[in-house]
């Protein structure tokens, strides 16, 4: 009779978990130096097993090192070689004042900024999100990581 129970409860312990698996996925690329170059692309691949549609970020980790308060980024989604999509977006990295909106403690500040539009992914297999500024400087010193992060659904 114990055993039922523990074997009962362990199985419905296992279907919760199931169920709260998330579609997330997020990935970054180290710069070099902590300096991203305006010719420098970056590129993420991305496994769709569900099609359907897509909320999509823009990840930026900085030092406070990092001197403007954004970053404009040119962001191209292509699937089998073929571009789906391109995109202009900005990165707020600290707000009016001057202050630091990514989260992290000391120097190094994480921030995740929702691309507006949501991306329709019709098919299963692999899609590519290349990033790059537009900003005006040719070298953006402070930056140490650049990220993509997309999730399945509407969120």
């Amino acid at each position: 009779m114990k055993n039922r129970f523990w074997i009962h409860t362990l199985l419905l312990l296992l279907a919760c978990t199931a169920c709260n698996f998330s579609s997330t996925r997020e990935k970054y690329k180290m710069l070099a130096d902590e300096v991203w170059e305006r010719d420098s692309n970056y590129r993420f691949e991305f496994d769709i097993t569900q099609p359907g549609r897509y909320l999509m970020s823009t990840c930026v980790r900085h030092t406070t090192d990092y001197k403007q308060r954004n970053i404009s980024c040119y962001l191209t989604i292509s699937y089998r070689g073929s571009e789906l999509n391109s995109i202009n977006t900005d990165v707020l990295m600290a707000d009016e004042n001057g202050q630091w909106i990514g989260q992290g403690l000391g120097g190094l500040k994480t921030v995740v900024q929702p691309i507006k539009e949501i991306f329709h992914f019709d098919s299963t297999g692999i899609y590519t999100v290349e990033v790059r500024h537009r900003m005006k400087d040719k070298q953006l010193k402070g930056i140490k990581n650049i990220g993509i992060k997309i999730t399945h659904g509407e969120k």
